[in-house]
């Protein structure tokens, strides 16, 4: 397995063996288009970085609306349904007009420190910090 990560780092590609080899996640696009956040599309692909796995998560809305809700039922469904083994999740909205939704704004606000970093709408955060955001939004509406 070693290897593999050693060789994979130094193609580009990875030879990891069954799921992990595909490029696309096809459980979080679906679950995402089945729940009630109104998506209209979403991807989900994953990538090596050395001997670490990258999860990066693409969601389309159908109004320009994304409520703290929201956000907490997009990232409970990616939670659940991501079978790499990593803490990284990259995650952009866009709204109606292919807007970017200010994700980062949102999830300092509710919890402060949780993005790792943000850029150009996309932002990075680990499994544990999208567990204290998904908390956040549950305290909030009891």
């Amino acid at each position: 397995m070693l290897l593999a990560g050693a060789v994979s780092s130094v193609t580009g590609c990875s030879l990891v063996a069954g799921d992990l080899a595909d490029d696309e996640v096809e459980e979080i696009p679906a679950a995402l288009l089945a729940s009630d956040v109104g998506v209209t599309e979403a991807f989900a692909e994953k990538a090596t970085s050395g001997l670490s796995f990258e999860l990066s998560v693409g969601v389309y809305l159908d109004d320009a609306e994304f409520t703290e809700s929201d956000l907490a039922s997009v990232l409970q469904i990616i939670i659940d349904e991501n079978d790499l083994p990593t803490d990284d999740i990259e995650l952009a909205v866009r709204d109606v007009d292919g807007e970017a939704i200010d994700l980062e704004s949102m999830m300092e606000r509710l919890v402060p420190g949780v993005v790792d970093t943000s850029v150009y709408g996309h932002v990075t955060l680990t499994t544990d910090g999208a567990r204290e955001i998904i908390d956040a939004v549950e305290a909030g509406s009891s």
